[in-house]
């Protein structure tokens, strides 16, 4: 248990498609606790049961901290940011709404914010990392799948339906893998952990002396077990490597074009890899036109760390939450 902790804490919920992240944070951005749950996304009551008994079991192991009273929920997929309601995810078709903000002051009578979570974290960024020196800036989440948080004059854009920013929906490519949105052109399906593992699969018969065989095989493959193997010569890794440069690529130079950002701020589980970033930035600075080009000041990892860059942004939802709603 932390001692010495001055002013009350709030509690951010990062609800991700592997886990659920819960902790409290000061107004510094210090994290004081967090704890990792699973989440159960095979049916709709799982999914449910597993968020709503992990919320029960933190509040309950920390009622006696200092609280503020105000709650921010990052979740995946479609939010009414307004309403504070989780609308759905292309991980669950059919899913029927889930009335967060209702349902948390019903029970613990404390304020809720709740946001798609890449848009928290890119709050995150505004607040506590790289984006402080920037008023225009992207933080773009390469993870299990890909999208960006916009921040455009030090204001998060969310669009008409709070759903600005999905740009892993951003066409690529013929030979993709159908992709969850019904398409099979999509930037996600060559540059999200989930396509390039999906992409090894069905090339690994093709491949017979690839590294990654038995690790397909094992069904343990991970994009880390992709990148080293494509540092060491493999084949189908140096396939799969260069094709996520290029779809990525290519995505982040439309971004840059369209919305001229001072910064690209990088998260997600992929580009914990930090080597990709140097190829990844040449890309970009030379196929962006001149003027968006100089306008680039940097593309970064973000310094926020890509565990708890989500964590951070539903604290930082919820400060701003309590300024204005």
């Amino acid at each position: 248990m932390r001692v010495g902790i001055d002013g009350p804490v709030t509690v951010g919920i990062d609800i991700g498609a592997t886990k659920i992240l819960i902790g409290s944070v000061t107004r510094q951005g210090e994290i004081v606790h967090q704890t990792r749950y699973g989440i159960d996304l095979s049916t709709e009551s799982l999914l449910k049961s597993s968020i709503y008994h992990s919320i029960a079991d933190y509040i309950h192991e920390h009622r006696k901290e200092n609280l503020s009273g105000n709650i921010g929920v990052g979740v995946f997929g479609h939010v009414d940011f307004e309403q504070g309601d989780w609308l759905g995810t292309m991980r669950l078709p059919g899913m029927e709404m889930i009335r967060f903000r209702e349902d948390l002051k019903l029970r613990y009578g404390m304020n809720v914010a709740l946001d798609n979570d890449v848009h928290t974290a890119a709050l995150a960024e505004l607040h506590l990392g790289k984006g402080r020196e920037y008023r225009h800036f992207l933080y773009v989440n390469v993870g299990t799948g890909v999208a960006a948080g916009i921040i455009s004059d030090g204001r998060l854009i969310r669009g008409a339906s709070n759903y600005a920013g999905e740009v892993g929906h951003i066409f690529v490519g013929r030979d993709m893998e159908q992709c969850m949105c019904g398409s099979s052109w999509c930037l996600e399906s060559a540059a999200s952990g989930g396509g390039m593992i999906n992409r090894v699969i069905r090339w690994i018969s093709e491949y017979p002396n690839s590294r990654l065989l038995p690790l397909v095989k094992s069904g343990e493959i991970t994009t880390a077990d992709i990148f080293k193997a494509a540092r060491q010569g493999d084949s189908l890794a140096t396939k799969i490597h260069k094709e996520f440069i290029w779809s990525l690529g290519i995505g982040l130079v439309n971004l840059v074009n369209i919305l001229n950002p001072e910064a690209i701020i990088m998260g997600g589980g992929v580009m914990r890899d930090g080597w990709l970033l140097k190829e990844l930035s040449s890309f970009i600075y030379q196929n962006t036109t001149g003027v968006s080009r100089r306008g680039l000041k940097e593309i970064t990892v973000t310094e926020l760390g890509p565990q708890v860059a989500g964590l951070l942004g539903a604290a930082c939802l919820a400060w701003d939450y309590e300024k204005t709603g």
